[in-house]
């Protein structure tokens, strides 16, 4: 099956436009899409790192919503240090923007319309709470999503979390009014409340529950969405404690996490970033993948 792709202009509720694109399976007949998805990207990761993905799900039969908020990839149009916005922000106005969409979409022509799933990368299925109207997709499948909090990072990255939340981080938002991710090899560029806030989340053992309010904390324990939620036992950044931990805050029945060990489902490595990279089109996508979207 073929697909095609449009590019959308999504609008929050404050009033910023953010870019995206629409996977469309591009020979179905209305009544024949299987489902829609958004897909949330981790911290930093521009849209366009899914988009093989998003290609080949709209080669299964879905259409699929990718994005970038505000500060990030084809949603920058202004320099970082003018954006006000903090990862709430997004998971309120950006990441709700998206969703909403993807919901108003007809691409359905009969009266069952077709199942709503959430993917999200890293922090895009850490804070999918916060989305207005979450509770009434299908189910959430989370990718490498885990606490960031650095005393149980990945055993590499946690000898240098340190030097990084308490030097680097900070003195470098501070001096260039944004966080110049790029110039240092390290993440992406970011706002410089997202960086703000992302390092207190980061240094407390509760991540973002344990920094925000306690209107957060029972938003999140409320919340009883079916989730599934996938991690790598060869994640760089997030050990199998910072996914345990995440899915941990999560108190309702429908959930399932997937500890994966690379070697034992027939692959060299996945990592943090890897499960979306085309070469598992073949392997991790229709074996991990498609049975989670019916």
């Amino acid at each position: 099956m073929s697909q095609s792709i449009h590019s959308i202009t999504l609008q929050t509720k404050s009033g910023d436009n953010l870019q995206a694109y629409w996977f469309t399976p591009q020979d179905h007949v209305l009544d024949a899409v299987k489902g829609k998805i958004v897909i949330a990207s981790a911290m930093g990761v521009e849209q366009i790192y899914y988009r093989p993905i998003a290609t080949w799900l709209a080669e299964q039969g879905y259409a699929v919503l990718t994005f970038d908020c505000r500060g990030i990839g084809e949603s920058k149009t202004q320099h970082l240090k003018y954006y006000d916005c903090d990862i709430i922000d997004w998971a309120q106005q950006d990441y709700s923007a998206a969703l909403n969409f993807v919901f108003k979409q007809p691409v359905d022509s009969t009266e069952i319309k077709p199942p709503v799933f959430w993917i999200g990368h890293s922090l895009g299925g850490q804070v999918f709470p916060l989305v207005e109207n979450i509770g009434h997709v299908s189910k959430v499948i989370t990718i490498s999503s885990g606490t960031g909090y650095w005393k149980h990072n990945a055993a590499s990255l946690r000898k240098k979390a340190p030097l990084f939340w308490y030097l680097v981080a900070p003195i470098s938002t501070a001096l260039c009014g944004y966080f110049p991710g790029k110039k240092l090899g390290i993440i992406g560029n970011l706002p410089k409340k997202v960086m703000f806030q992302w390092r207190k989340w980061c240094l407390h053992p509760e991540y973002c529950v344990g920094v925000e309010t306690d209107k957060l904390r029972l938003i999140f324990t409320q919340t009883n969405t079916p989730l599934h939620s996938i991690c790598f036992t060869d994640d760089e950044m997030l050990s199998v404690t910072n996914m345990r931990d995440l899915h941990a805050l999560f108190t309702h029945k429908s959930k399932q996490l997937s500890e994966l060990n690379p070697t034992d489902i027939g692959v060299e490595r996945v990592g943090h970033l890897g499960f979306f990279k085309a070469q598992f089109e073949d392997s991790l996508w229709p074996d991990l993948l498609l049975p989670e979207l019916t």
